[in-house]
Parts: structure tokens; C-alpha cells; sequence
């Protein structure tokens, strides 16, 4: 594994949306990077999921190498789990996993048309769904996240829909239908749960986020294909900080935007490349209680650190 490579990079960025509450400096600050393009233990071949514990522990959805991977937050490697296949504790193409409030790892599986649940320590514990279009099944499914009761909300990608679930896998709910008008959704990829139990999609090839009620009745939209700010370059994932404020990662931008809980942009950092702080399509991001930032850096088959700066 490579070692981390510590720096001060500082993106300062001011905000300036001409309201007197938001005319303050933030900055995000590049803290440290893991990784590495490899098969050994703590390398990494086309990472795109990460979900943290409550236990300052790290996971990482290895998708090129079928396996999950557990760092401590600084970057050491712990232990690895998984290999190619479709037997139980086989993986084909880890997504966006989740960490339940018991540590147990929660991992969708874009080849096989499931979700596998597994100890911390990487231990299988059971699973469910299978391909298909029905209630409780697959077609890709995305990432997995957890609303205020504990369930399970799936984003089937090409189904175009997301599932709830009890913890146990049971089917309750779904909501979405192919389509770009409000409501419906193009090959989501991820989702957020705010403060109010408002659910945020990435609906990634709408470029868009979009915002439901927990029940998932549409309440708001934002976003369009392009490069501009509040523009994006499909939308991949999603997630929120103590503040509330909303970070999605911008795919085919290279960027990481971050917005207010009312969808009004507030700043962007990263550009395409491979130095500190930069992007090669970033594919997922996880923020700690501390506001610690850990993104996947897809196409430099690495995970970076940064922090927010107020």
C-alpha cells in the first residue's frame, strides 16, 4: 500500500450568492490519500463505493478487484473480504456499500442483481434479491442508505426506481419510474436522508438532484447537464454534513459541488487530474461527524482525505 502522502492544499472558495448569510469564507483542505492501482491488500482497481462506521473505520467497494476492503480513517489497511463470483460472500462489481447502526456492511451488487449483508469483520451474514423488474428485485442495483425508521433504500439503476426495505430485506415500498419530468428518475445512483427525513437522489443521467418527502412525493429538483456551477455531469453520489449542507460529486466534472439544504450552490472543488486534490471521475463520498471528507477517486484508483476549513 502506498503511504499517505500528507499536504496544505487549500481550495478557498468565497461564496457570493448575494445574501448576507452565506458572504463568508469556506475552504476545503486536502488532508492525505490512500490507495494505489493494484490487487495487493490496501491497493485498489476501480474504486467506487465508501461508507464509514461509527468506529473510525472505512470501507471500501474495490469493484475492479470484487472484494471489500476496511481501512482505519488514516489509511492503514485492516483486513479485505470477497472475491469474484455469485455464491454467498462472492461479489461482482461492490457498488456504493452502506454501514447499519449495528456495524453491520450492507453491499449492492451491480453484477448479481443483490445485496449482501455482512459482519464488520467481513463475515456473511445473509442476503436478497435477484434480477428482475418485480417488487424486492434487481436490475443493477446502486447503493444502499437508510432513512429515520431503519429501512433500507435501494436505487435499482435500471429499473429506474427506488426499493425500501425492512433491515431483513423485506420489501415495503418502492417509488420512480423511468422519465425525466419531476418525480421520475434516469438511472439514480445514490441517495441522502437530511435532518427532516427528506430523501435526496442523485438521479445521475438527469444531471439533477432531486428531493422527496419520506413517503417519496416529489418536493423539488435542481440541476442540468454542463460544466457551469449547479450544473453537473451525472450527478453519482450524494451526501450531507453537520451543517446540513449538501455535497454531490460530479462524475464526468471531476468536481465535487456542495450546495445549501434549499439546493443553492455554495462552492466547488477539484479539477481533472492526479495531484493532491484532484479528480480522475470521482464515484462516492463519505463525511465523518468531524466534517472529514473521503472521496473515491475512481480513475486514480485511490481514496482522498479533506476537510472542511470555516
Amino acid at each position: 500500500m502506498k503511504r499517505l502522502r500528507l499536504a496544505g492544499v487549500l481550495f478557498a472558495l468565497t461564496l457570493s450568492l448575494g445574501c448576507a448569510r452565506h458572504q463568508k469564507l469556506i475552504g476545503v483542505e486536502y488532508v492525505a490519500q490512500f490507495g494505489g492501482q493494484g490487487s495487493e491488500p490496501g491497493q485498489l482497481n476501480e474504486p467506487i463505493g465508501i461508507a464509514l462506521d461509527g468506529n473510525d473505520h472505512l470501507y471500501v467497494a474495490d469493484a475492479g478487484n470484487n472484494r471489500i476492503q476496511k481501512f482505519t480513517t488514516g489509511g492503514k489497511f485492516l483486513l479485505s473480504w470477497g472475491m469474484e463470483g455469485s455464491g454467498e460472500g462472492e461479489l461482482d462489481r461492490p457498488i456504493h456499500l452502506a454501514v447499519g447502526a449495528d456495524s453491520s456492511v450492507y453491499v449492492p451488487e451491480y453484477g448479481n442483481d443483490r445485496v449482501q449483508v455482512f459482519d464488520a469483520n467481513g463475515k456473511f451474514q445473509f442476503m436478497w434479491g435477484k434480477t428482475g423488474r418485480a417488487a424486492g428485485e434487481f436490475d443493477a442495483p446502486g447503493t444502499v442508505s437508510f432513512n429515520a425508521n431503519g429501512h433500507a433504500l435501494v436505487t435499482d439503476f435500471y429499473n429506474h426506481r427506488i426499493q425500501v426495505f425492512d433491515r431483513q430485506g423485506n420489501f415495503i415500498s418502492q417509488f420512480g419510474v423511468e422519465g425525466h419530468d419531476n418525480g421520475q428518475l434516469y438511472y439514480p445512483t445514490d441517495i441522502a436522508v437530511d435532518e427532516q427525513g427528506h430523501l435526496l437522489v442523485a438521479d445521475a443521467y438527469n444531471h439533477r438532484i432531486q428531493k422527496f418527502d419520506a413517503q417519496g412525493n416529489f418536493l423539488k429538483a435542481w440541476g442540468r447537464q454542463g460544466t457551469l456551477t449547479g450544473e453537473f455531469d451525472v450527478a453519482n453520489s450524494i451526501a450531507l454534513d453537520h451543517a446540513g449542507r449538501i455535497y454531490v460529486v460530479d462524475f464526468g466534472n471531476h468536481r465535487v459541488q456542495v450546495f445549501d439544504a434549499e439546493g443553492n450552490f455554495l462552492l466547488q472543488f477539484g479539477s481533472q487530474g492526479n495531484a493532491n486534490g484532484q479528480f480522475e471521475r470521482p464515484t462516492d463520498i463519505a463525511i465523518n461527524p468531524q466534517d472529514m471528507l473521503y472521496i473515491a477517486d475512481w480513475g486514480n484508483n485511490r481514496i482522498q482525505k479533506f476537510r472542511i476549513v470555516e
